[in-house]
């Protein structure tokens, strides 16, 4: 066999199409929300923390889709009413960065969305067995 199609390079390019598959069913699950992945995602670390803010700093690292402009992801959400921006109390050079009712409420009904999309979070698909051996093929190649 080739290298093109070995086995290990028909993985990768599986996984790369499975990957875009798997972006293109959530873009299309946030349409109707106004919302892009980088968003939801924002507003799910929020939904971690909450009700303590979280620097954007910190969104900026915690964040698992690609490294987009929070600055700018903020001011969206923000100016839709999903997210505070305030002056830290304690530190005047750091922003905090909290969810709003209207967020909290925006992101259960997004992420239902999305789950049902990717057929219940890849539950219709997969066994138990099955997504334990998946995360972990997929932590080891990110080892």
């Amino acid at each position: 066999m080739d290298d093109i199609n070995s086995l290990h390079a028909l993985a990768y390019f599986n996984l790369l199409k499975t990957g875009s598959w798997i972006e293109e069913r959530v873009k299309e699950a946030l349409k109707p929300f106004n919302l892009t992945h980088a968003q939801l995602n924002a507003l799910h670390i929020l939904l971690e923390d909450d009700p303590n803010p979280v620097s954007a700093s910190e969104i900026k690292k915690r964040i698992l889709v690609s490294n987009p402009d929070v600055t700018r992801l903020l001011d969206r959400l923000v100016k839709k009413g999903f997210v505070l921006r305030e002056t830290c109390p304690n530190n005047r050079r750091k922003i905090d960065v909290s969810v709003t009712d209207s967020g909290k409420e925006l992101f259960v009904d997004a992420q239902l969305s999305v789950k049902q999309a990717l057929g219940n979070f890849f539950e219709n698909q997969l066994t138990e067995g099955d997504a334990k051996d998946l995360r972990r093929i997929l932590h080891k190649i990110r080892e």
